[in-house]
Protein backbone atom coordinates (compact mmCIF):
# COMPACT_ATOMS: atom_id res chain seq x y z
CA UNK A 1 0.00 0.00 0.00
CA UNK A 2 2.53 2.39 1.18
CA UNK A 3 4.52 1.82 -2.47
CA UNK A 4 1.57 1.99 -4.68
CA UNK A 5 0.79 5.77 -2.68
CA UNK A 6 4.66 6.44 -3.41
CA UNK A 7 3.99 5.70 -7.27
CA UNK A 8 0.86 8.01 -7.38
CA UNK A 9 2.72 10.87 -4.99
CA UNK A 10 5.49 10.15 -7.85
CA UNK A 11 3.03 10.34 -11.06
CA UNK A 12 1.60 13.37 -9.50
CA UNK A 13 5.03 15.10 -9.10
CA UNK A 14 5.65 14.04 -12.63
CA UNK A 15 2.93 15.45 -14.39
CA UNK A 16 2.70 19.14 -12.14
CA UNK A 17 6.54 18.88 -13.97
CA UNK A 18 5.62 17.75 -17.22
CA UNK A 19 2.17 19.25 -17.36
CA UNK A 20 0.16 15.94 -18.95
CA UNK A 21 -1.78 14.26 -16.18
CA UNK A 22 -2.87 10.36 -17.66
CA UNK A 23 -6.05 9.02 -16.79
CA UNK A 24 -6.50 5.26 -18.01
CA UNK A 25 -4.08 5.94 -20.91
CA UNK A 26 -5.66 9.36 -21.91
CA UNK A 27 -3.30 12.11 -21.44
CA UNK A 28 -5.03 15.83 -20.42
CA UNK A 29 -2.98 18.70 -20.77
CA UNK A 30 -2.98 21.39 -18.12
CA UNK A 31 -2.68 24.07 -20.94
CA UNK A 32 -5.90 22.32 -23.55
CA UNK A 33 -7.73 21.20 -20.95
CA UNK A 34 -7.14 22.37 -17.03
CA UNK A 35 -10.78 21.12 -15.55
CA UNK A 36 -9.50 17.50 -15.93
CA UNK A 37 -6.19 17.87 -15.38
CA UNK A 38 -7.21 19.53 -12.16
CA UNK A 39 -10.09 16.61 -11.57
CA UNK A 40 -7.75 13.87 -12.46
CA UNK A 41 -4.98 15.83 -10.40
CA UNK A 42 -7.19 15.61 -6.66
CA UNK A 43 -8.51 12.20 -7.79
CA UNK A 44 -4.85 10.94 -7.50
CA UNK A 45 -4.44 12.77 -4.20
CA UNK A 46 -7.28 11.29 -2.64
CA UNK A 47 -5.83 8.10 -4.07
CA UNK A 48 -2.54 8.99 -2.51
CA UNK A 49 -3.77 9.92 0.62
CA UNK A 50 -6.12 6.73 1.15
CA UNK A 51 -3.27 4.33 0.09
CA UNK A 52 -1.23 5.90 2.75
CA UNK A 53 -3.72 5.86 5.30
CA UNK A 54 -4.26 2.19 4.96
CA UNK A 55 -0.21 1.53 4.70
CA UNK A 56 0.41 3.55 8.17
CA UNK A 57 -2.05 0.72 9.92
CA UNK A 58 -5.35 2.03 8.67
CA UNK A 59 -6.44 -1.18 7.39
CA UNK A 60 -7.55 -3.01 10.29
CA UNK A 61 -9.99 0.35 10.87
CA UNK A 62 -10.90 -0.18 7.19
CA UNK A 63 -11.57 -4.06 7.27
CA UNK A 64 -13.37 -2.78 10.95
CA UNK A 65 -16.11 -0.81 9.59
CA UNK A 66 -16.34 -2.91 6.40
CA UNK A 67 -17.23 -6.08 8.80
CA UNK A 68 -19.22 -4.07 11.12
CA UNK A 69 -21.83 -2.34 8.98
Amino acid sequence: MGAFAAFIVWTLVRALRHGIIFSDGIGYDIHEQPTKFAATAAMHCIGALLFAWLAAGGIADFYRLILTH
